[in-house]
Parts: C-alpha cells; sequence; structure tokens
C-alpha cells in the first residue's frame, strides 16, 4: 500500500501530478477560445469586401448583357444585388384556387319509383299531385303490371317490369335490375 492509499488496487494520481493536468487543461481551453475569437473576428470585414466586389461584377454583368441582347429583355439588379429578368419574381405562384364543382341541373336528374299494382290507386296518385308536377320529364315509375290510366297519366314514363308482385329478394332485384338499365340508357 502507498502512502496515498490504494482505491480498489489501484493506486491515486499525485496532487503535482493532478495539478499538473489541470492547469495543461486551462492553457488549451484558452488556446482554443482564443483561436475562435480571432477567427470569427478576421471574418468581420471581409463580407463587406466580397459584396462590392459582387455589386461591381453584377454591374458589368448586366451592362455586358444589355449591350449584347438587344433583342431580348434586359436584366435589372435586385433588391438582393442579383441581375434578373425584370419579369423574373421569386414568389411561388399559388395553387389555392379551388376547381368549380360541376352544376347540376333538373336535366341531369334520374327520378326512379318502384311501386306495384296493388298501391297505384293509394300511393301513386299522391305523388302524381304533388312533387311529380315539378320533374314529369325526370321521374320514372316502375311496376310489376300494365295500367293504361297510369301510363297516360305519368306522361309514358311507368314501365312494366315483369317481375313478380311480391316483396321477395328476387321479385324485388328483379325490378332494381330494370331500375338500372332504363337509368344507364337514359345518360343521367
Amino acid at each position: 500500500m502507498s502512502e496515498y492509499g490504494d482505491v480498489g488496487g489501484k493506486e491515486k494520481m499525485s496532487p503535482k501530478l493532478r495539478r499538473f493536468l489541470q492547469t495543461l487543461l486551462v492553457v488549451i481551453l484558452a488556446c482554443y477560445t482564443t483561436l475562435l475569437a480571432y477567427q470569427s473576428l478576421s471574418r468581420v470585414g471581409t463580407p463587406s469586401v466580397r459584396i462590392a466586389e459582387d455589386a461591381a461584377a453584377s454591374e458589368k454583368l448586366i451592362k455586358d448583357y444589355n449591350s449584347n441582347n438587344n433583342n431580348y429583355l434586359p436584366l435589372v439588379r435586385a433588391d438582393d444585388g442579383i441581375p434578373r429578368d425584370p419579369d423574373f419574381t421569386s414568389e411561388i405562384p399559388s395553387a389555392t384556387a379551388t376547381v368549380k364543382p360541376p352544376t347540376t341541373t333538373l336535366e341531369d336528374l334520374f327520378i326512379s319509383v318502384k311501386t306495384t299494382k296493388h298501391y297505384h290507386q293509394s300511393r301513386l296518385l299522391i305523388i302524381l299531385k304533388t312533387w311529380f308536377q315539378l320533374a314529369k320529364a325526370q321521374t320514372w315509375f316502375f311496376t310489376d303490371s300494365e295500367d293504361p290510366e297510369f301510363q297516360k297519366k305519368t306522361n309514358g314514363h311507368m314501365i312494366n317490369t315483369n317481375c313478380s308482385s311480391s316483396h321477395s329478394r328476387k321479385a324485388l332485384c328483379c325490378k332494381m335490375s330494370v331500375e338500372f338499365d332504363t337509368f344507364i340508357e337514359s345518360n343521367k
């Protein structure tokens, strides 16, 4: 065991060596800080010289371009000192305009009413007396039998699907098929 004591089987650093390393670290940090300060101070005057040189070069470029290119638009110096076409803009065109949605008119509509012979007098008659008057050309009635009276009242817009009058899935799908085919043919 040394006079400074063992810590974990290793000897401690002598106080002289420790003080020397601390002093060395302070000197290195001082040198590094001085070097950084010198670099930042040495660049202070440089940009103004560079800007003056760039401005002179820009003026020469503009003068040479404008004297040699009479058929083209002249160059001008922008606020930032860079020669540019006078029509040049640094703004990015905005694309915020929204597309106008297509307008739908009454002629674009196809109105389909599925019914059965049993309801012609009670339900169909009410429709014919009310809103059907506003969209006669756009409304089509799909039924399961011929009815000359309502064929006349609907201006020939009653279509006999020749499907069953039941409310079964098969009968409803049969009517829907005729409705869909008529809709496709209408180009509405």
